[in-house]
């Protein structure tokens, strides 16, 4: 009887992610928790609701609550595909953040306001969901991950409406959309090159003629001559 090694493949979903992967996916994630929360500092609710010529009510309905449904939407993409196209649904949310804040920042009336703050929060939730599948397969750097991730949200979650509060009191809300731009720009290319040198390094291993897995690169040792 032949004993028959099972053939290993880089893909399957149970393949240990390096915590270095999660650089991109994370500061979007933290940067979508930013853009819930920070239009409600004081001095920007009252300059967008002039700006747009809104209603407290209709402020609340496309600021937040467009934001959250959309990031639900978005959040149960990221965590259904993330885990097999992690690349692919972050750098895709990333991009919809993007252009949501920018549509923010230039917003000439409510309609494009609104537009802005969907694509931000499916965007949002996207990059989120993501960050989540990546954690679950981040071995024994879970808990850590888990760890400094909750802090930093929580602090995301609370700055936000401070720091966007100070912008619109010495310049204008619209600063508060541009602003996240930068972060979320060095998380597009942090999520694309991560995901590219994953591409090189984690290829499944091909079998030989026999039906035994070929060793990864590197693995060969060269006999002395």
């Amino acid at each position: 009887m032949h004993d028959h090694q099972p053939q290993r493949n880089a893909a399957l979903p149970g393949w240990e992610r390096p915590a270095w992967a999660l650089i991109g996916p994370g500061i979007a994630a933290l940067t979508g928790l930013y853009l819930l929360t920070m239009p409600f500092g004081p001095a920007a609710r009252i300059s967008l609701q002039s700006d747009l010529d809104l209603s407290s009510q209709t402020t609340l309905l496309m600021t937040a609550v467009a934001y959250l449904i959309s990031a639900a939407v978005g959040g149960a993409l990221g965590v259904g595909l993330g885990g097999r196209l992690l690349t692919t649904v972050a750098t895709s949310a990333i991009a919809f953040m993007i252009i949501g804040v920018l549509l923010n920042a230039f917003a000439p009336d409510a309609g494009i306001y609104l537009t802005g703050r969907v694509l931000s929060g499916l965007g949002a939730g996207g990059v989120v969901g993501a960050t989540v599948a990546l954690v679950r397969r981040a071995g024994r750097h879970r808990g850590a991950l888990v760890a400094i991730l909750a802090g930093l949200g929580v602090l995301a979650l609370v700055l936000g409406p401070f720091v966007n509060h100070g912008l619109s009191s010495a310049l204008s809300w619209r600063l508060g959309y541009l602003v996240p731009v930068l972060p979320l720009a060095v998380g597009l290319i942090a999520a694309a090159v991560s995901g590219f040198v994953l591409l090189l390094t984690r290829r499944p291993a091909q079998p030989n003629a026999a039906g035994m897995p070929y060793p990864p690169a590197g693995q060969w040792s060269e006999r002395p001559r």
